[in-house]
């Protein structure tokens, strides 16, 4: 199909207008990984409530490469009578959260579950796990993993590349809950963020 003059310029004018623009390719899952990680440091060494507030260098966390494994779909199993469960913290204090829910789901064909908790209302869920890298590549004290879904919701997406430290694993003047006891997998978790190495 051949286009006139006319109707080429046409389309050039309709292109300006609306501001036609190159198509944007999808990042790869490797690619928003790496995006994700790089808002994360630069706000570690950026913000005013970051741990490494006063470092004198730029602050370079490490992490396992992204594996997409580790990011899994996971059941939501709400408590029907939920309990207290009291857990210790990085200073020795105590910090009471009320269980919420259990997250069901397979890593590497193996079944896994991991307790969801929730704090004070506008402290929001909480979920923090350890597993058989901690205390050896990644931080003895457990990482934690950032969730929210609706009280609707049945299916939530779990991603361990996601996995972080808590502010202890910098700075010992924070005080930072440890994961329950439930929360201890029995296999290793190589994705999300390795131990800080000063």
């Amino acid at each position: 199909m051949r286009f006139s003059h006319t109707t080429l310029w046409i389309l050039f004018l309709g292109c300006l207008a609306f501001k036609c623009e190159p198509t944007q390719r999808s990042l790869s899952y490797t690619e928003q990984i790496s995006a994700h990680r790089e808002e994360i440091e630069q706000y570690m060494n950026e913000a005013e409530d970051s741990p490494f507030l006063g470092a004198d260098s730029l602050v370079r966390l490490d992490y396992f490469p992204a594996d997409e494994r580790f990011k899994v779909i996971a059941s939501i199993k709400r408590i029907a009578n939920p309990g207290q469960l009291t857990l210790g913290t990085s200073d020795g204090e105590l910090r009471v959260y009320t269980k919420y829910a259990w997250l069901e789901f397979e890593i590497q064909e193996l079944p896994q579950k991991l307790l969801v908790l929730k704090g004070q209302e506008e402290d929001g869920l909480f979920l923090a796990f350890a597993d058989l890298t901690s205390d050896d590549s990644t931080y003895g004290g457990g990482r934690y993993i950032n969730l929210g879904f609706s009280e609707q919701a049945e299916k939530i997406t779990l991603d361990f590349n996601k996995a972080y430290n808590p502010y202890c694993a910098y700075n010992e003047t924070y005080s930072c809950p440890l994961p329950p006891v439930e929360n201890y997998l029995k296999i290793a978790v190589t994705a999300g963020e390795r131990i800080y190495k000063n």
